[in-house]
């Protein structure tokens, strides 16, 4: 038995608003796929994040169309659940449709009973869980969901394995983030549960939402992230050059692909993406000048490059454009002293209440609207209780001395 691993693949990207980076995107999945079929795997999953948005452009529809039908055509089926950046919260959403095509086969928990070629549903209280059905394996999964839901709902009790099985999450697990390196910036905070959370019992834990390939083990099974197939910022580098005083030193970074996993043992598939190089260095203008002259033959034209400039005091950085000629360039900058003070307290800044709507909304979509719009009221209403009513001041006007004046009666009289 094999099968392909595949996540957040966020097609329709257009990062840094450019859109060739969108096609980028469409043609890692493309050769992800393309390798799944040449590699015979039995079915394919897609553990969240197909797509960048939950409104994807008719354009990237036609694309994700177009790449799932390589594995319909062999008749090899493709598992999916919604990540963070493309669920829904409307019924319906552009997984469905993909489904209604035959392109591939949505599991989670629906409120409507779901039967096919490879899918069965069971029911769980007042909805179904509806489980991906290959041979005498079983895929079980679950859409991205919130903090505050997880802290609601316990997945041990939702999911519980009978036989071969396989769950699939787009989720971030703190245990495993706090031991990975070289995680993106953006997601050193992206977790939503801890690795005791998971339901034990699973061969493979599929996992989706944080875009560094990882591989451990848990109960009897492996917990794996396939990582993004493309880089998704200047912390999910290819090479970090770090200058450390006297030359720069490269870091090697993160490689981009997906997983083959065969009788449940993972191994990485590298794919061959746009090289982004980050480029770290404290300097006055005189050694910036010069060491990135130097540095600038080892720099590929092709790839997105970030220079991170540090000084005492603020110079002109315009000749890095000139100096550095590739595809892509940015650069920040960090002039002057910072000024040290202690770590910002929440309660200096917000009150209980705001504080509880920032807990439910956790910086990301909202889960707990109903829970949000009910302190939400209970602020309004503290407000108009605590404001006293200004007191009547009755004035009396008396009429005017010159009948029709206007500007008179306005004035009170006169």
């Amino acid at each position: 038995m094999k099968f392909a691993h595949i996540a957040d693949v966020h097609l329709g990207f257009e990062q840094y608003r450019l859109p060739f980076r969108a096609e980028e995107f469409a043609e890692s999945f493309r050769m992800a796929i393309e390798i799944a079929l040449r590699e015979r795997a039995d079915f394919i999953l897609i553990s969240g994040d197909l797509f960048h948005s939950s409104r994807p452009s008719p354009e990237t529809i036609k694309q994700a169309i177009e790449i799932l039908s390589l594995p319909k055509e062999k008749g090899i089926p493709v598992f999916a659940i919604e990540g963070n950046h493309d669920r829904t919260q409307r019924k319906v959403s552009v997984y469905n449709l993909l489904e209604d095509l035959g392109l591939l086969n949505l599991v989670g928990i629906r409120d409507e009973k779901v039967n096919g070629e490879f899918l069965r549903s069971e029911r769980i209280g007042g909805k179904f869980l509806i489980k991906g059905i290959f041979n005498d394996i079983e895929i079980h999964g679950l859409k991205y969901m919130s903090p505050a839901w997880h802290e609601r709902n316990r997945i041990k009790g939702i999911f519980k394995p009978r036989g071969k099985a396989i769950l699939m999450l787009h989720q971030g697990i703190k245990e495993i983030i706090e031991r990975m390196t070289f995680v993106p910036e953006r997601q050193r905070n992206y977790y939503e549960i801890r690795l005791g959370d998971l339901p034990g019992g699973y061969l493979y834990y599929a996992m989706g939402h944080i875009h560094k390939n990882f591989v451990t083990s848990y109960d009897i099974g492996k917990v794996v992230y396939p990582g993004s197939l493309e880089r998704w910022d200047f912390g999910d580098y290819e090479v970090r050059y770090a200058w450390d005083g006297k030359a720069f030193k490269p870091i090697a970074g993160t490689e981009k692909g997906f997983y083959i996993v065969e009788d449940f043992e993972p191994r990485f598939i590298k794919l061959d993406v746009r090289p982004f190089i980050d480029v770290k260095i404290k300097a006055n203008e005189a050694v910036l000048r010069k060491e990135l002259k130097r540095l600038a033959p080892r720099i590929p034209r092709e790839a997105f490059v970030r220079v991170d400039v540090e000084w005492e005091r603020p110079f002109d950085v315009a000749f890095i454009y000139e100096t550095i000629r590739a595809r892509h360039v940015q650069v920040r900058t960090r002039f002057g002293r910072r000024q040290e003070r202690g770590p910002v307290k929440p309660e200096e800044y917000f009150t209980e209440a705001e504080k509880k709507i920032i807990e439910l909304l956790g910086g990301r979509e909202i889960e707990d609207i109903d829970a949000v719009i009910e302190i939400l009221s209970g602020i309004v209403t503290e407000r108009k209780e605590s404001v006293e009513e200004e007191p009547k001041v009755e004035r009396k006007f008396a009429p005017p001395k010159k009948k029709g004046d206007i500007l008179a009666w306005l004035g009170g009289g006169g």
